[in-house]
């Protein structure tokens, strides 16, 4: 399948905007994590629940990571199928991101996930946006008490 410039830009602004939302979550910048989504935007994120809207998700997200000591969310290379308008795309982007608290009771302070992303992004006025955002678990490996908050 040939692309053409436009489709070569939008999936790179498309992976840099995914890329965007592992640093604003290892970093904790919450502020940021919110201008990822559109304000309609949805997150199911399975047993943690779906959030709608971009405060809702980042106060998700904060409250599952943001006790935790550090976290690495790597990214993969994203599959992009774009919309006949060209506006509208949906991504598959598979993930390992890696949780630390080293209070955890016991010898483990690591917690591993990895998943697949599946996105539904828009082109807006300020550029790609998250509408939709799921989170599905492939495997895990660790603690799972790491990201509890004992």
């Amino acid at each position: 399948m040939a692309l053409d410039l436009q489709q070569i830009n939008d999936r790179i602004e498309i992976e840099e905007l995914l890329a965007r939302y592992s640093r604003a979550l290892d970093y904790r910048n919450f502020e940021e994590l919110e201008a990822i989504f559109t304000a309609d935007a949805l997150f199911d994120a399975g047993g943690l629940g779906s959030p709608s809207g971009p405060a809702a998700i980042a106060a998700m997200i904060e409250g599952t990571i943001g006790h935790l000591d550090a976290t690495q969310h790597l990214v993969g290379k994203s599959l992009v199928d774009f919309g006949e308008d060209g506006d509208t795309a949906e991504v598959r982007t598979y993930l390992i991101s890696q949780h630390i608290r080293e209070s955890t009771e016991g010898p483990v302070k690591h917690y591993f996930l990895g998943g697949e992303y599946y996105d539904r992004v828009v082109r807006t006025p300020d550029g790609w946006r998250i509408a939709f955002r799921r989170l599905d678990r492939m495997w895990k490996q660790g603690d799972r008490a790491v990201i509890g908050h004992g």
